[in-house]
């Protein structure tokens, strides 16, 4: 059967936080495929497909703008408490450390003010990892300056600048390994060739940047295989809410439902003034034992698309549809001041339809109309298929108009005459003898005034 409404996106379910649950279930495997519907992360590159990848970059750095911004004031601070210490060490060369020091932080300083610019998300992966290995390079040199054997204390800075390119820094796992294989390699040329460091040192040091980076890059692959799955899953989250709130939006006005997610329970709403309208086929009964089951959905599946399109057009709210019987308002649950000229143009139209999808039938469809204007209370009212709908005598009135009325005519109520008789032709029928409601003056609506 036809939907009811346009589709809408899931902003406002999202902001509500109603669907947070949903996926709760899904699991990945090691390689960090979802077993619902998503794509595979690629092992040692922990990449996405294309698109999804540059999403992912888009949401990594607003998650990590932040951390990039603490960890540029961290490695500053640090940089300068080891100062504290370098005359206790180093008191020859302290002086020449603290100029280096000083370079340092004031790379630290300008890559944090970097982070403020707006073009920060395209480069800050590259930048981050040049600062890092600044920082690195910088202890190597200390090494360098340095005299034997005290500046085997200064080893330590190297493997903390490791750790941090793994851990704190927000590279990602192929830039901070790069950064770290840069690092090692620059620690064991210098001193092969420039400290001449005894083996044994040598070899111990090794044994502990190997150690080093072996935990180092267990610990920041898993976070970022981590990450991914996270995101990963939110997407797929955020595609069922989508796909959710599509489906509601089919079944309750956009607002109402909306109001639905913030305040659960019931909602009765009265409106002082409001159109409604029922329209069915004639004979539809007989109709329906002569053809196939699928020839008659196909059928009202085809009239009532055209109607739907008709409650687009102009603005209406389809309320439900019974069987062969279709019912529509306007005024609900978004006050408007014409609807009765609304569903006045929507009944019209709706002639207009039948006639038209008549002229490829072989046995002629004819439907009447029944219209009504009066108060109604309008709402969503128990737990389970939540539905919109019209209480009140008005909407009985309204469907005696339709089950009252005569063949391919659209006949009106009193009250609804009184606001169209200006602007558009309307007939009076007589009295005529209403179930439930005794004997009434009506009119049948017949066109629009030229």
């Amino acid at each position: 059967m036809p939907t009811r409404r346009r589709p809408a996106d899931a902003r406002s379910w999202r902001a509500a936080g109603v669907m947070s649950g949903i996926g709760a279930h899904d699991t990945m495997d090691t390689s960090g495929r979802s077993e619902s519907t998503g794509p595979a992360i690629q092992g040692l590159t922990l990449k996405f497909p294309p698109e999804l990848e540059r999403r992912f970059h888009e949401d990594y750095f607003q998650k990590s703008v932040v951390q990039v911004r603490i960890g540029q004031i961290v490695g500053a601070l640090v940089y300068a408490a080891f100062a504290i210490i370098d005359p206790w060490i180093i008191p020859d060369v302290a002086s020449q450390v603290w100029a280096l020091r000083a370079v340092i932080i004031g790379c630290f300083g300008l890559l944090f003010a970097a982070t403020f610019g707006p073009n920060f998300r395209r480069y800050w992966q590259p930048a981050v990892a040049g600062m890092v290995l600044v920082a690195g390079l910088s202890m190597d040199i200390v090494l360098i300056i340095a005299p034997w054997p005290e500046r085997e204390l200064y080893f330590g800075g190297i493997m903390l600048v490791v750790m941090a390119a793994y851990t704190y820094m927000k590279l990602r796992f192929l830039p901070a390994l790069l950064v770290s294989a840069l690092l090692w390699i620059a620690y064991d040329l210098a001193d092969v060739f420039i400290r001449d460091t005894p083996v044994a040192i040598l070899v111990t040091n090794n044994l502990y940047l190997f150690g080093t980076n072996v935990v180092a890059m267990f610990a920041g692959y898993h976070m970022e295989l981590y990450i991914r799955r996270d995101f990963l899953q939110r997407q797929e989250i955020e595609a069922k809410e989508a796909q959710l709130s599509r489906v509601v939006l089919n079944v309750l006005p956009p607002s109402i439902a909306e109001r639905l997610m913030r305040e659960p329970g019931t909602i009765a709403e009265r409106f002082s003034t409001v159109t409604i309208m029922f329209t069915d086929i004639v004979h539809f009964t007989q109709y329906s034992s002569r053809v196939a089951p699928e020839e008659l959905v196909a059928m009202l599946n085809e009239i009532f698309s055209a109607f739907d399109q008709l409650v687009e057009k102009h603005g209406l709210e389809k309320i439900k549809t019974i069987g062969d019987s279709y019912m529509a308002a306007a005024g609900v649950p978004t006050l408007r001041e014409d609807h009765p000229q609304a569903v006045a143009e929507f009944a019209l139209d709706m002639l207009e339809v039948v006639a038209r999808l008549n002229a490829s039938r072989s046995e002629p469809i004819r439907i009447r109309t029944g219209i009504h204007t009066g108060p109604v209370v309008a709402g969503v009212i128990g737990t389970k298929r939540f539905a919109y709908d019209l209480w009140g005598d008005a909407v009985n009135t309204a469907s005696r108009m339709e089950s009252h009325a005569l063949p391919d005519t659209i006949q009106v109520t009193r009250a609804t005459y009184e606001h169209l008789r200006d602007h558009y032709e309307l007939k009076r029928r007589g009295p005529i003898e209403v179930k439930g409601k005794g004997e009434m003056v009506t009119y049948l609506l017949v066109g629009r005034k030229t």
